[in-house]
């Protein structure tokens, strides 16, 4: 499907890890949120607000609508449309690991 203005977004919850001198810490967000897949690749367009942590996440889990995509986080950068663009390297899910 291509990246357009067209494209509806959803409401997700953005379960996501970020690294700490303390260890690695779990956060999660509710967002506005326009996907877009490429294969083993998903971007996410996150309409403000959003949090400062998530563009130093470096695993993230999207859910909305059905559809669950996990990953590692390759780039995350402000667009000039106002949106902070995710750029998501798909990865199975850990075996046991729980939903919130």
């Amino acid at each position: 499907m291509p990246d357009t203005p067209a494209t509806p977004s959803l409401h997700c919850t953005i379960d996501y890890l970020q690294d700490t001198l303390f260890g690695v810490k779990p956060l999660s967000c509710e967002s506005q949120v326009r996907i877009t897949e490429d294969g083993e690749r998903v971007t996410l367009r996150i309409l403000p607000p959003w949090p400062e942590t998530l563009a130093k996440a470096h695993t993230v889990t999207i859910k909305g609508e059905g559809r669950t995509y996990h990953g590692v986080l390759l780039e995350a950068q402000a667009s000039d449309a106002d949106e902070l663009v995710l750029k998501i390297e798909r990865q199975p899910q850990r075996p046991g690991a729980t939903d919130r």
